[in-house]
């Protein structure tokens, strides 16, 4: 997953958008997705889950343009869906759609996802903070408690902390954990620069694994009942603004 990523933003970064004139309002592709054209202005994790195939194209400019062929069982969001171009304001998008079309294989894989569900109770852990506190299924019982997976290597993860650390003085009776496979030593430098102040997870195996192939960084919303309220992949705006939502419905 890291390495499909790592080629579309080569990709974005090479793309080479001509200065408009009035004649000229149509905007550079840099990604098809499900047949929808999208620009550089979505990120690009989220146009690729887990199990993506992957295609370069060439517009008759000579201009790269990605073409993502979702997994089976994986749709698109409705939200993502309205940050889509319409094809007429899109530079040579016929040909762009029917190259992306002939490339299409004929088989893809079956998308995977992350390993928890909205709606399901969450998975049963137990791991110790970096202060040696036990944390578990059973003291986190009747509490409101959000988990955000990241590892150090994740741009995406140390940008968002300070953000996220806006969360825990927002709603001071949730408890707000962070986990990552990495140990104290390698955590407090992390959290200290990028001020996170979260209770901090250490060497968090199963909770990692949650991840699967979708990336860094992961945060899951659990209700008093233990039921999964809210768990998205990426540090987006959007996102961000969806998990706030999700627990102020449930902290009032």
């Amino acid at each position: 997953m890291k390495t499909l990523i790592s080629i579309l933003l080569s990709i974005i970064g090479c793309v080479t958008i001509s200065a408009q004139t009035p004649d000229d309002s149509l905007k550079q592709a840099v990604a098809i997705v499900d047949g929808l054209f999208f620009d550089q202005s979505v990120p690009a994790k989220s146009l690729i889950p887990g199990n993506s195939t992957l295609a370069v194209l060439k517009d008759p400019d000579g201009a790269n343009v990605i073409a993502v062929y979702l997994p089976n069982g994986f749709v698109l969001e409705d939200s993502m869906k309205a940050r889509a171009i319409p094809p007429k304001n899109v530079k040579h998008s016929d040909k762009l759609l029917r190259d992306y079309n002939e490339r299409k294989p004929q088989t893809v894989a079956d998308y995977k996802g992350i390993g928890v569900k909205v709606g399901e109770p969450f998975i049963n852990f137990e791991y110790s903070d970096i202060d040696n506190n036990i944390w578990n299924n059973d003291k986190l019982k009747n509490k409101i408690y959000v988990i955000n997976l990241w590892q150090s290597e994740c741009g995406p993860c140390r940008r968002e902390m300070p953000i996220l650390s806006r969360w825990k003085d927002r709603f001071p009776d949730v408890v707000f954990l962070s986990a990552s496979r990495h140990n104290k030593d390698e955590i407090l430098p992390v959290v200290t620069k990028h001020n996170f102040t979260w209770t901090h997870l250490k060497e968090a195996s199963d909770l990692v694994a949650l991840v699967r192939k979708e990336g860094f960084p992961l945060t899951i919303v659990v209700d008093k009942e233990g039921i999964v309220r809210f768990a998205k992949v990426g540090a987006s705006e959007e996102n961000q603004a969806e998990a706030v939502a999700v627990i102020e419905e449930l902290y009032h």
